[in-house]
């Protein structure tokens, strides 16, 4: 287990997640739709999804072992000292609980704190996304701005996009802050 909550815990992508994995196309590469089951085997046996700029995890219910969704990272620009984050919950019917939000400061806690030379992480999230900017604010990033036309599913008209950020220097504050409440 690469961290765990109170209710769902972050792993490196298995084998047998993969079935799940290809219903969802970029949720373990942002390069290239893995929703076949051979290319998303041959990815997977080249890197693991883990390389030193890029990583995916499996989110999974710390009762049941269940794969609820995944989690990916990877370098959002050459000039930027950081990463962007996304994250999906497969399944409609285990969204709205938390499940996204907990992965996210799971994430958030991982990379900040194993990866010293990052000192920012980003989300875009198209603006149409509530429920996705209510996870970003409910994990302390701050909405920076708007991305217009920077929309990833729809190629001919890309939607505005929200860019939400943490500092690292937001981080450490907020770990600050808890060790003083302990």
């Amino acid at each position: 287990m690469l961290a765990a909550g109170e209710r769902v815990g972050l792993r490196r992508i298995r084998p047998a997640d993969l079935g799940q994995i290809i219903r969802h196309a970029f949720t373990v590469s942002i390069h290239e739709p893995l929703d076949d089951l051979g290319a998303v085997t041959a990815a997977f046996e080249a890197t693991g999804f883990w390389t030193p700029d890029a990583g995916a995890v499996a989110i999974v219910d710390l009762e049941s072992g269940r794969l609820l969704g995944t989690c990916q990272f990877y370098r959002s620009a050459p000039c930027i000292h950081g990463y962007e984050i996304g994250y999906i919950v497969h399944d409609p019917a285990d969204r709205g609980r938390g499940t996204a939000s907990e992965a996210l400061r799971l994430l958030t806690d991982h990379l900040f704190g194993a990866r010293p030379a990052c000192h920012r992480l980003q989300l875009l999230i198209e603006t149409w996304n509530t429920a996705s900017w209510k996870v970003a604010e409910r994990c302390d990033y701050v909405r920076e701005g708007v991305l217009r036309s920077a929309g990833f599913m729809d190629a001919d008209e890309p939607a505005d996009c929200f860019l939400y950020a943490r500092t690292r220097k937001d981080w450490v504050q907020a770990q600050a802050g808890k060790d003083r409440r302990s």
